[in-house]
């Protein structure tokens, strides 16, 4: 059968699910409650209607495959402090009704920490892989830098939660504040913090071909390379192989898989002896002499893989 290809209702709506989603509850609890006279009162009418609200959004999220951490802290939030406020509990209405936005970066908090002391995939992976090779999703790396990432977040989160409750009613420590932490110091951490942590410790020894050589452009020596221009074709037979390339031009580098034509330099290689140059478990030159992998056209690259790719020689 043919592949119909992705829904395209989910593609037009992807970024909704994926950046607002259930955070449309949240607007409309802040709004409910903010027109009550009475903010005790209020959070009566406010916590049912963001529970409804939000779910019919899990509904919809559900069916298309969008649901995130996010969408479920924020459903359970709502379903606990409905249940109890309704329930009469005098202490729920009063904490509700006082420290809202204290409870909300709580519940954000829990949704990036929990998953890291259960030792399952924090939230932050659905959002990477969006933006992130699939063969990046596959590393030690990936995981590592996720973990970080959430970890970052569970304290930026409870640090505006202390904030929040702090001063409830005052507008700066209730809503710019926390919210200066969460978009300024919170949002921009996944363009600086993985390349933080690399150059920091380095990037683990791939595991796989595809992240050996697709991963070269992530330890390049810019530096190092100077002005140099080569296009490196590679040709990985066995396990995980395929055809990849390699281009390196005016101090920068790029891979990915395919051919291209009239590359400067080809290797033809077993994945498995590759990897093991890659990983410093082989010596390449010798490798190369014993029949081991063969190369076509200017082969004084190979010499210059170590200094413009620190540990792939």
């Amino acid at each position: 059968m043919p592949n119909p290809g992705p829904d395209p209702t989910r593609v037009r709506f992807e970024p909704f699910f994926v950046h607002v989603g259930g955070f449309v509850a949240v607007i409309v609890y802040f709004v409910v409650l903010g027109l009550a006279s009475d903010p005790e009162a209020g959070v009566y009418r406010a916590l049912p209607i963001a529970l409804l609200v939000i779910s019919g959004y899990m509904l919809v999220a559900h069916r298309v495959g969008l649901i995130k951490y996010f969408d479920i802290g924020l459903w359970s939030m709502f379903a606990v402090g409905t249940v109890t406020v309704l329930g009469g509990s005098a202490f729920a209405r009063a904490l509700f009704a006082n420290y809202s936005v204290a409870i909300l970066f709580c519940t954000l908090g829990l949704v990036a920490l929990v998953p890291l002391l259960l030792g399952i995939e924090p939230f932050t992976v659905f959002f990477a892989r969006r933006g992130t090779p699939a063969w990046q999703q596959k590393t030690r790396d990936f995981a590592i830098i996720n973990r970080i990432i959430s970890l970052w977040f569970a304290v930026l989160f409870g640090a505006a939660a202390i904030l929040a409750a702090w001063a409830p009613h005052d507008l700066w420590f209730a809503f710019v504040y926390p919210n200066l932490l969460v978009f300024v110091a919170g949002l921009p951490s996944q363009l600086w913090l993985p390349p933080l942590y690399l150059r920091l410790f380095g990037p683990h020894p791939p595991e796989t071909i595809e992240a050996a050589i697709l991963g070269m452009p992530l330890i390049f020596d810019a530096d190092a390379a100077g002005g140099a221009e080569a296009t490196i074709q590679f040709r990985a037979r066995g396990e995980g192989g395929g055809d990849f390339w390699v281009r390196v031009a005016g101090g920068e580098c790029e891979s990915a898989e395919g051919v291209v034509a009239s590359p400067d330099l080809t290797i033809d290689t077993p994945s498995a002896v590759w990897l093991r140059v890659v990983r410093g478990e082989l010596d390449g030159a010798q490798a190369l002499l014993d029949g081991q992998y063969s190369v076509e056209g200017n082969g004084t690259l190979l010499l210059r893989f170590g200094e413009w790719f620190p540990g792939r020689s």
